[in-house]
């Protein structure tokens, strides 16, 4: 999807707290990026790291008392910064990982004005992500209004998925506003079902399950290369215990949480997406290998819990 005579492709990952990018100047299959790294901790304290393609550091950039930085300001740091290191090579293309397509996004498509407004209509569904996966797209359409950009989409993967194992056993009134299991983590998984027929053709043609294991946690069954199921459902937080999220729950924990403790909305989302999982049952880190590498019976605990779990999902 570049441009004609382009000789650079940008990625971008915009998280709730970073914005990672990755730069190619050769397109291949098997190419690295040319340049690859991440403005992190824009909620306050912010770095800027940029590796080469054979990984050494050839920038870094800290704002110690900047506070936060929005991820459009981090967006157009990045974009000063690679403009001063391509030099004569042309940007022909922005590439950017959005978390939610809903039901209308089921491919990559060109991001114009109407796509960004369709893309804000889901800001509801994936309230702490969609936001800032629009704001380098509106950024980049601002300096660079006639550079394509390209929206790729976590929930697109599952989309092959039957029509009851996108539903939930709720009103129609509730389903018709778009409440369904979508599912999340959809870029790996495809990556996934693209590229293991080079490593085992049979398994890639049959029935496979795939783990996305880290901060974020997930498995896929895949039948013939097509998502049939996956654990995450109308949010990243149900399916397997994560880092920070404490998986699937039964929905009377949050009724109690409000009956009983008085929490509200955001206090329980606090709790849901920040506060559980490892490094809520553990009380000391979201990181497996700082539980691995600790004696503390909560950390083996945690990570009791977390093996579970995944075995029970699977």
């Amino acid at each position: 999807m570049m441009a004609e005579h382009a000789e650079a492709v940008l990625v971008l990952n915009a998280g709730s707290s970073s914005v990672k990018f990755s730069l190619y100047t050769d397109v291949r299959d098997d190419a690295r990026p040319r340049l690859r790294g991440q403005i992190e901790g824009l909620q306050g304290s912010p770095t800027f790291i940029a590796r080469n393609a054979e990984d050494l550091v050839v920038h870094e950039e800290k704002w110690s008392d900047a506070g936060a930085l929005s991820h459009g300001d981090a967006t157009a740091r990045l974009l000063e910064f690679l403009n001063r290191e391509l030099a004569t090579t042309p940007l022909g293309a922005v590439g950017h990982r959005v978390v939610h397509g809903g039901r209308e996004f089921t491919v990559p498509v060109k991001v114009d004005p109407g796509v960004m407004t369709a893309l804000e209509r889901l800001i509801p569904l994936a309230p702490l992500h969609q936001a800032h996966n629009i704001a380098p797209m509106r950024v980049i359409a601002a300096r660079a209004p006639a550079l394509p950009q390209v929206a790729c989409f976590d929930t697109a993967f599952h989309r092959t998925q039957p029509p009851v194992a996108q539903a939930f056993a709720l009103p129609s009134a509730i389903t018709e506003r778009g409440v369904l299991r979508y599912g999340f983590h959809g870029l790996s998984y495809e990556y996934i079902a693209w590229a293991l027929p080079d490593f085992d053709a049979a398994a890639a043609r049959g029935r496979v399950v795939v783990a996305h294991l880290g901060n974020g946690a997930s498995l896929c069954a895949m039948k013939e290369g097509a998502s049939v199921a996956t654990t995450m459902g109308f949010t990243p937080l149900d399916g397997l215990m994560m880092g920070t999220r404490g998986g699937s729950l039964d929905p009377g924990v949050i009724l109690y949480l409000i009956d009983e403790l008085g929490m509200d909305a955001r206090a329980i989302e606090t709790l849901l997406y920040k506060e559980s999982g490892l490094l809520g049952v553990s009380g000391i880190s979201s990181d497996m290998r700082t539980l691995l590498a600790s004696d503390l019976p909560q950390a083996r605990a945690a990570i009791d819990l977390f093996v579970y779990r995944f075995r029970r999902e699977l």
